[in-house]
């Protein structure tokens, strides 16, 4: 990694020294500009823009140019790389991907670490902002920490991402906008796999196995020859059975009636050959009009998109209408959005399948033979069959509407309402049309039973802000602005689910089809419904333009937080305040050297119970399970085994931070930065408890935590005049937090976990940290063995290997516009924390792993680097190869190396070390790579197009790992939005592999 390091390195410093070098040629010819001081915030509630100089906390903002730069149909995706400590993760990467926002160092350790998601100053989430066209937003306002959240009470906890879609424009006249992009994605990387062993175990050909332990390529006796795989098609020798020999290769008479291939890898992926090219078909029209006393937009989407699993799509149409008229003292704006989303997709194991598939296996020839449930091995089925036969469909529809009102008293008082109403409507339905084995195939697979769900979810949800704003000059140079304000929240949530198994009538799917429908009370049938009372006030005084004080505050009524604690309170105070000066601006110094210098300073205190569910403070009865519950045909109830310390109280965090803004050379070069700390107390987890209490766990306060951190964003501008500008941006990351104390003298609490590896909150140590169970090792780090098996020596106790978060974020960005061309690209580094790979892990069973091959399996095998005890001391072991059983011992005549090598590797022991699977998370990403020409306006001459632009994109066009990591898995990849557990990937069973994508442009504007 030292290499790909320097690497990135370079580039910064080859930025750095273009930016000198343009400085000394005189190339700077644009006199002064204000480019610092134009960048536009959108103030949270209130909705009022303010400049950078009135900013008196850590704020970045994401332009809608920097957004659809490539063209990438998700907006959260659109972010990553261009905003320093701000990480997006990849929370399902099928044909609806999804993905996580987490803003600087966690704040809790079994909460959501997502960012609260704003959208024109309502409440929404990170689901509706991937869903909404990047096109149609205006900006992206990230408020990172101390006394930008805290407006928000116990939501914006983590941070806020303030998003604002467009509007009409107020210059008046008709503007019409169309943008069309077509890409086309394939797979970026896959798994390094061995290439030397094919289908088989214990080193034979076994022509229905999913493992690669079998021969190698190029043993004589199998070399070049064509060979039998997967399951018989038909009754080769007519004796009316279809038999397959599981254990090994003694044939069965029926081998000729399979799918025959040469005995070799096939072709240069045969994983990669079952993925085809998928498609984005990608269309925005906008309509815009307006003038000073009102406007109007309307902006129509569609997204169509097809997978690289074939059959697998998503279809998806947005509307977004807005509207706003002044009449006289009343001003009056309405939004009405519409999204509508529709997916199809197969079993999401399919990917995890086809890693278990040896090299040699002819994939692509099972095509043709999706109606058959199995395919190579007699394992698991056929991905081909659960491509066509197992497949999940659901369409969601959100609705969205805001009115507001707005009366102006004089120039000083305004009082305003902000409603909003959105309903979400998802229903779904999953089927898996199952197979009976015919009795011809001797029983040699199991049936796969049938079965149809479906569910139907409903969202209801209403926010409102009531403000009344006064802007005075209260002295000469000294403005006052106050808000007070008003705000209520509803949400409603309503589950029904029905399904079952046994489908009576084939291809249909309903309820009453089924032949053992599931009891309701097993399935998820729930209703939720939360509120939220609370009053805010905000104060801004602004003296002469260069210095800045805001102090904000919530006090919130939470109906989730009601009866917390033994004092029945539910209400808490959320307060901050901030401040900022800018000394070039009331000293007027710096000259052409130091044209803009800002510091600011901010402090807030937020809280709230993230790690608790709606209604988990409150027992209640649950369905039991298990005798004499389950099965007695009857429903019966037992109190909930999980619940609330009464005495619990929410996690309260205090955030401090300083942050420097300087322009230096007329803005030439500009710097924006900050350092932060925070501390929660009370952190809560659901801590196990003893089982003679009944109870198998309880939620609790059991620690405190502090988090540090340092955020920086540069760019240059190394040449700028008529023709050219050229903008290169880098961004700096780097925090942790730490568990300073945990309760009851606990040492550790475990978050996620296995008898191998896990995630753990450890007093005194960064948060989260990866442990594993690891080698014995001496004192020069040589693997001890047994001395007579020549088995690895295993340590009982877990050992910390690493953090799950970079301890280091790099991202790059740059722009170069020569007239009407324009190049910009993104990319980023991560480094300084592990990950678990449990792909890698699934492909160690299945003899996958490339250092699984890299000697004669056929051989004794010796551990490298190892030991044994001697007589007190160790000795290198260089004769005592690993037997895994007293039936494989090396003195025995029935030894079999290739046996004892499979259970090393794919058994127990090399499985059981956590070590094996836990690597270096470092990656170097390309994110995004555009180009595009603006035709000048006298080429189009006296056509109706004012604007024409086209351009070719490429999004994730290179990706560098650790050496370590064989492509195993993306370490920004988890299994779901909650931050903590990031780092801890599955064995693939959830997830496609990442793509690679490539395409084109066209927007007018007339």
């Amino acid at each position: 990694m030292k290499k790909l390091t320097a690497s990135v390195l370079l580039v910064v410093l080859s930025s750095s020294f273009a930016v000198v070098n343009a400085q000394k040629k005189g190339n700077d010819t644009i006199p002064r500009t204000t480019d610092i001081e134009e960048v536009v915030f959108v103030q949270p509630v209130t909705g009022r823009l303010k400049v950078k100089d009135e900013v008196t906390t850590a704020q970045q903002i994401i332009s809608n140019q920097q957004l659809k730069a490539a063209n990438n149909p998700n907006a959260i995706s659109a972010i990553a790389g261009k905003a320093s400590g701000v990480r997006i993760n990849q929370t399902n990467s099928s044909v609806n991907s999804s993905q996580s926002i987490v803003i600087r160092t966690p704040t809790t350790i079994t909460g959501s670490q997502e960012a609260l998601v704003v959208i024109d100053n309502v409440i929404s989430s990170a689901n509706i902002l991937a869903q909404l066209p990047p096109d149609l937003i205006e900006s992206v306002n990230i408020i990172k920490g101390a006394g930008g959240a805290a407006i928000y009470g116990s939501q914006g906890i983590n941070g806020v991402v303030v998003v604002t879609t467009k509007r009409g424009t107020a210059s008046g006249g008709l503007r019409i906008n169309y943008n069309s992009s077509v890409d086309f994605e394939t797979v970026a990387f896959l798994p390094k796999r061995q290439r030397s062993y094919g289908q088989g175990w214990f080193g034979k050909k076994v022509n229905v196995e999913n493992g690669a332990w079998g021969p190698a390529f190029n043993d004589p006796a199998y070399a070049g020859t064509m060979q039998p795989y997967g399951v018989p098609l038909y009754d080769f020798d007519g004796d009316g059975f279809i038999t397959v020999n599981p254990n090994d290769n003694a044939p069965t008479g029926d081998e000729g009636a399979s799918i025959m291939s040469t005995f070799a890898p096939y072709g240069k992926d045969n994983v990669k050959d079952f993925f085809q090219t998928g498609t984005i078909f990608q269309n925005t029209l906008s309509v815009s009009t307006g003038n000073s006393n009102g406007y109007f937009g309307l902006t129509l989407g569609s997204l169509e998109k097809e997978f690289i699993v074939a059959d697998d799509k998503l279809s998806r149409y947005s509307v977004l209408m807005k509207g706003g008229t002044k009449i006289n003292k009343w001003s009056f704006d309405g939004q009405i959005n519409y999204i509508r989303t529709k997916t199809s997709q197969a079993d999401a194991t399919i990917y995890h399948d086809l890693l278990q598939s040896a090299s040699d296996i002819p994939i692509e020839k099972f095509k043709d033979y999706s109606d058959n449930a199995y395919g190579w091995n007699i394992y698991y089925t056929s991905p081909y069959f659960r491509q066509k036969h197992i497949r999940s469909n659901s369409i969601q529809n959100y609705f969205n509407l805001i009115g507001a009102a707005a009366y102006k008293f004089d120039d000083h008082i305004n009082l305003s309402y902000r409603g909003n109403m959105s309903f979400n409507n998802a229903e779904s339905s999953n089927y898996n049309d199952g197979y009976v084995v015919a009795p011809i195939y001797d029983g040699i697979f199991p049936n796969v039973q049938s079965s149809y769900f479906q569910s139907n979810v409903n969202q209801q949800n209403y926010y409102g802000d009531l403000t009344l704003n006064l802007n005075y000059d209260i002295a000469t140079d000294l403005n006052l602005d106050v808000t007070v304000g008003h705000n209520y929240q509803d949400r409603r949530t309503t589950n029904s689910q029905a399904g079952g198994t046994g489908l009576l009538i084939p291809g249909l799917y309903t309820i009453p089809n089924l032949s053992n429908p599931a009891q309701p009370s097993t399935l998820n049938n729930r209703k939720f419904h939360t509120n939220v009372h609370a009053f805010l006030g905000n104060i801004d005084l602004s003296y002469k333009k260069y210095l800045f004080f805001n102090a904000a505050g919530r006090y919130e009524m939470n109906s989730s937080l009601k009866q917390l604690s033994v004092s029945n309170d539910f209400s808490y105070f959320f307060p901050s305040a901030s401040l900022s000066f800018i000394p070039t601006k009331a000293f007027d110094f710096g000259g052409k050297v130091l044209n803009y210098l800002k510091v600011n300073a901010a402090l807030e205190r937020t809280g709230g119970i993230s790690a608790i569910g709606n209604y988990q403070l409150y027992p209640v009865a649950i369905v039991g399970g298990g005798y004499p519950y389950a099965g007695s045909g009857y429903i019966s109830y037992q109190p909930q085994t999980t619940v609330t310390d009464r005495s619990l109280n929410p996690e309260f965090t205090t955030r401090a931070e300083v942050g420097l803004s300087f322009g230096l050379f007329n803005d030439r070069i500009t710097f924006d930065g900050a350092v932060y700390k925070s501390k929660t107390d009370d952190l809560i987890t659901l801590q196990t408890t003893s089982s003679a209490t009944g109870l198998t766990g309880q939620w609790r306060n059991v620690g405190d935590m502090e988090g540090r951190g340092i955020e920086m964003n540069i760019n240059f501008v190394p040449i700028k005049n008529k023709n050219i500008r050229w903008d290169i941006g880098a961004n700096f990351t780097s925090g942790y937090s730490k568990v300073t104390k945990l309760a009851d003298g606990a040492k550790e609490i475990a978050l996620l976990s296995s008898s191998s590896v896990g995630i753990f909150a450890v007093e005194g140590e960064k948060f989260g940290v990866i442990k594993g169970t690891t080698y014995v090792r001496d004192d020069q780090g040589r693997i001890v063995v047994n001395a007579a098996t020549g088995l690895p020596q295993v340590n009982s106790q877990l050992s910390v290997l690493g953090r799950n978060t970079p301890k280091y974020i790099l991202g790059l960005t740059t722009s170069l516009k020569v007239k009407g061309f324009t190049l910009s690209a993104t990319a980023d580094y991560r480094t300084g924390h592990v990950f678990y790979s449990g792909t890698k892990n699934s492909m160690a069973f299945s003899g996958q792993l490339e250092e699984s091959a890299n000697f004669d399996r056929t051989k004794p095998y010796v551990i490298p680097n190892s030991v044994y005890l001697q007589n007190g001391a160790y000795v290198a072991n260089t004769s005592v190869p690993i037997f895994a059983t007293t039936y494989n011992n090396p003195n025995s005549a029935n030894y079999n190396p290739t046996l004892a090598l499979s259970e090393h590797y794919g058994g127990a022991t090399y499985n059981s070390v956590g070590e094996n699977f836990v690597m270096d998370a470092t990656a170097f990403k390309v994110r995004e790579i555009a180009i595009s020409y603006t035709f000048d306006k006298k080429i189009l001459g006296n056509s109706k197009i004012n604007e024409l632009t086209i351009g070719f994109q490429a999004r994730n066009p290179f990706i560098k790992f650790a050496k370590e990591n064989r492509n195993y898995d993306d370490p920004e990849t988890g299994f779901d939005g909650n931050g903590a557990y990031a780092g801890f990937i599955g064995n693939a069973a959830t997830q496609y592999p990442n793509l690679r994508t490539y395409g084109g442009n066209i927007s007018i504007t007339f």
